[in-house]
């Protein structure tokens, strides 16, 4: 796979298809958390990010304005109405509405992927050419191996061996359920079954790290690609599986688009042939 490949510019409306809409729908379904923080102390307030230029919390009126008008933007992305302007508006304003949801509570890494997505989508603005959707494109996947990159050295770096024998996701797995068991929420039936089981945790572990640390390995070629996309889908939905925790840009197959040959599926062509601008 060269650095500085080409692509069918179909395969970028795709891919930006899908990725405005998980985005779009991420936003509209979390509207309450992104737009609403009335049940929020102004004490809890500690601005995150872009957020940081602001001194108090926003009044509920400009919170929800700006959250409905990240969803309005979504969809006008979605469907390629004038990208020149509408690409980096949908941007700055997911940017925006995301790290001033994370300024009242727990940062939110999950979402960090689908926002560079977007940013990195909204550099290429209206522009169609092969040259264009293949530098797109290529910067997607970088950005989307970095990540799970970053996430298997950290790991690697806070637990060390204690990851490679299966402890560390031991203790992460029992803590985890016992949380949850206490708090009442939901959690998975096989928690304690895996945790119980050392061969199978450090079999588990070791899989973990292999998919992260070898998530470079996808922009090899095409294949790898691919091979790499479908064992980490199968890795978030062990993590689904085991604890009930559902990381859902991967599990949707849509943050490894950009590694795929999306545009070929033909109802997604057909989709983004009749509403794509």
């Amino acid at each position: 796979m060269t650095w500085r490949p080409v692509a069918p510019p179909e395969r970028l409306a795709a891919v930006r298809f899908l990725v405005g809409l998980f985005a779009t729908f991420y936003v509209l379904g979390r509207i309450r958390y992104v737009a609403d923080f009335s049940r929020y102390q102004t004490s809890s307030f500690a601005p995150a990010g872009v957020v940081r230029l602001l001194s108090s919390p926003l009044p509920p009126a400009a919170t929800w304005t700006l959250a409905l008008a990240c969803v309005a933007l979504g969809l006008a992305f979605t469907l390629g109405r004038r990208l020149a302007i509408v690409a980096p508006a949908f941007f700055a304003s997911l940017l925006w509405v995301l790290s001033y949801a994370n300024s009242w509570g727990k940062l939110l890494h999950s979402e960090n992927l689908f926002l560079v997505h977007v940013g990195v989508l909204a550099l290429a603005g209206a522009r169609r050419d092969e040259a264009t959707a293949g530098w797109v494109l290529r910067t997607c996947a970088v950005a989307t191996a970095v990540v799970y990159f970053v996430a298997g050295v950290s790991k690697l770096r806070s637990g060390g061996g204690a990851w490679l024998t299966g402890e560390a996701l031991g203790a992460w797995l029992a803590w985890d359920a016992l949380r949850k068991i206490e708090l009442g929420s939901l959690y998975s039936p096989l928690a304690p079954v895996v945790a119980g089981s050392r061969p199978l945790l450090q079999i588990l572990a070791i899989y973990t790290l292999l998919v992260e640390l070898g998530a470079p390995v996808a922009l090899a070629s095409p294949r790898a690609g691919r091979a790499w996309a479908l064992a980490t889908w199968a890795f978030h939905a062990g993590i689904l599986a085991t604890m009930a925790i559902g990381f859902f840009y991967p599990l949707s197959g849509i943050a490894f688009a950009p590694l795929l040959a999306v545009e070929r599926l033909p109802v997604l062509r057909r989709i983004v042939q009749r509403v794509v601008g």
